[in-house]
């Protein structure tokens, strides 16, 4: 795990930027605290970051120069099969100096350039170059585990793990206000836009070739998403089960401590559990709430129990929220409001204090369908007129309640009305909506700039097929919200977190599957479920489905007031911006405090996090 950053001159325009390659690197050395350093060339320049994995020795830093020093390689990330590779490139004629991943992705790129980026099974960024050719091929992997970002103007290009190293640079600071339109609907920007109208994110399974003719785009790798094998339920739970352990196997391979993330969830669990048949003690961590309803860490320390980990749960308080507020704020390099990435970032920073690497249950949702949504979507399909028009009915009469995400009552009105008005809506639609934090309409009063929405990689989907939802699910939600928020708070503690779910075999397999091995009348994830029921108590099994979330508007009811008043939310700083209506920041600030304040909380934090971006990168 690391950063990467790269500039390649247009012209000689641009060459005073080659010199501050150093303090770009130096920006994101959270992501690598062990080593930094820059190669300096004519008309482009190479830096890295690293955070030692494997072969913690200095012979395996970066840049990594081949021995006859044509190629060089700067890469973030972990080549799991790197040892069956190796063992072909020595039976090939290759020899090593290093035990590294590095040496065998550099190795097996000089023989079989681009071509080799379908032998890797991990999750990766890089960046490779032919000093010869003066040619980089900048790749990142199969479904967005690590992120990769560029920038362009007519003068040069530069790329990169972090936006934040961008900022170092002299580059063109405007908004993308379509962009913007997305953060405040979805909490994030979907790739490949990027809040800044200059910079783009590399999607996943893409690569990019930069030399003298420009730049040149591909797409290697996507989901067959219209292949669907006949095959036994029975069968197809024994082949979740062989392709889920392996994963976990090798990404239990490092030459640092290494653990596993405990929610008490299906997913964590599994993950934890397959963890402990392969290694002994194997430590998990969980974090738990002071608040009741948001605390969850009775489950875990029950999963930590069967399985017989060396568990540690970390209780979290409005303390400890005040206290790392601030800190967390400034780990986010582009606007990002998904709210439970503060769990993360506090969860990351108290287990880096033990372990180095750490498993994680992500991508589990996304695959087999453990959303509520799905399963609302799985209901919605099979509902009569009746029960429709019912729920309509009640959800008008609970309207004028109070709809949050704060206690259950609210919780439940605000899926009731979210039920409700997805009843009324086609399936691409009711899908668009339901991934929304903010309705179009609240963000066409706040923004300046409204556009048309059109998300590139939900085109052409057959929504007809619940398999499709899914999908969906795995080209937006993951890369862009799940992926990201994990990314950005692991690397704020220079923690790496390896994700088995997402092993593009286990991935390109679940896909296959009927839909309904997945989610059927008694709710979502069945196959996996069925997988490994035996691996975990019964209640875990059966538990109701809760996000990662934190109980923001209890811990944030003092803060909010003073922020909201303070310099950067001014009418004169906000009218300065040109991006927001202030009349409807005005109507927050009044409204805040109030009973029924519901979902505008998101908004409030959409905007906190927006401003303290825009404060410490634009103004």
């Amino acid at each position: 795990m690391c950063g990467i950053l790269g500039i390649w001159l247009k012209n000689n325009l641009a060459v005073e930027n080659l010199a501050k390659m150093d303090n770009g690197v130096k920006a994101m050395q959270h992501r690598g605290p062990d080593y930094q350093a820059v190669d300096l060339y004519k008309k482009y320049a190479i830096g890295h970051a690293r955070l030692s994995i494997i072969d913690v020795e200095a012979h395996a830093n970066q840049p990594f120069h081949s021995k006859d020093k044509r190629y060089t390689l700067v890469f973030n990330g972990e080549i799991y099969n790197y040892k069956a590779l190796k063992k072909e490139l020595i039976e090939n004629g290759k020899s090593f100096t290093t035990d590294s991943d590095t040496e065998v992705l550099l190795e097996l790129l000089i023989v079989e350039g681009k071509e080799a980026i379908h032998k890797l099974n991990g999750f990766f960024a890089f960046a490779f170059i032919d000093h010869q050719k003066e040619e980089i091929l900048l790749v990142r992997d199969r479904l967005g585990i690590k992120p990769l970002v560029y920038y362009e103007d007519k003068d040069y290009f530069l790329f990169g793990s972090d936006l934040s190293s961008f900022f170092e640079f002299n580059i063109d600071k405007t908004i993308d206000t379509t962009a913007l339109n997305y953060y405040f609907g979805l909490t994030y920007v979907p790739a490949p836009k990027s809040i800044l109208e200059n910079v783009s994110k590399l999607l996943p399974g893409e690569l990019l070739i930069i030399n003298h003719s420009g730049l040149k785009k591909e797409k290697y790798y996507s989901i067959d998403t219209t292949k669907e094998i006949v095959v036994e339920y029975e069968d197809a739970q024994l082949k979740v089960k062989e392709l889920l352990e392996a994963s976990v196997r090798l990404r239990l391979i490092a030459d640092v401590p290494l653990g596993c993330f405990l929610s008490g969830g299906v997913d964590s669990s599994i993950i934890a559990a397959i963890s402990g048949k392969y290694k002994k003690n194997i430590k998990t961590y969980a974090i738990g709430f002071d608040h009741p309803y948001f605390n969850e860490s009775g489950y875990s320390e029950t999963v930590a129990k069967h399985i017989g980990s060396d568990h540690q749960t970390y209780m979290l308080t409005k303390a400890d929220f005040k206290a790392n507020f601030s800190a967390f704020l400034d780990a986010i390099d582009e606007p990002f409001a998904d709210s439970s990435a503060f769990a993360v970032y506090m969860l990351s920073k108290k287990v880096k204090q033990h372990v180095t690497v750490a498993l994680s249950g992500d991508g589990a949702d996304e695959l087999f369908g453990g959303y509520r949504k799905h399963f609302a979507e799985f209901r919605l399909r099979k509902m009569n007129k009746t029960k429709k028009r019912g729920i309509k009915g009640i959800a008008l009469i609970m309207r004028p309640l109070k709809s949050n995400r704060s206690d259950r009552l609210g919780e439940l009105n605000r899926k009731l009305q979210k039920l409700a008005l997805g009843l009324k809506s086609a399936e691409h639609q009711r899908y668009w909506g339901w991934c929304q934090f903010i309705d179009l309409k609240s963000r066409k009063k706040l923004l300046k700039y409204n556009t048309t929405e059109n998300i590139s990689t939900l085109n052409g989907l057959d929504w007809k097929n619940l398999n499709s939802i899914l999908y969906a699910d795995q080209t937006l939600v993951l890369p862009n919200d799940m992926l990201k928020k994990v990314d950005l708070m692991s690397m704020a503690s220079s923690l790496e977190v390896r994700t088995p779910f997402l092993d593009h075999h286990l991935v390109e397999y679940v896909n296959s599957l009927p839909a309904d091995f997945k989610i059927n009348q008694k709710g979502g994830k069945q196959i996996l479920k069925d997988a490994f029921s035996d691996y975990l108590p019964a209640e875990i099994f059966s538990r109701s489905k809760k996000g990662f979330e934190i109980p923001i508007y209890d811990w944030l009811s003092e803060e909010i007031g003073e922020i909201m008043n303070g310099p950067l939310f001014t009418a004169e700083f906000v009218n300065n911006q040109g991006l927001f209506n202030y009349e409807e920041i005005r109507k927050l600030k009044n409204d805040w405090g109030k009973t029924n304040f519901g979902d505008k909380i998101y908004i409030i934090w959409a905007l906190i996090v927006f401003q303290h971006w825009w404060n410490r990168f634009i103004k």
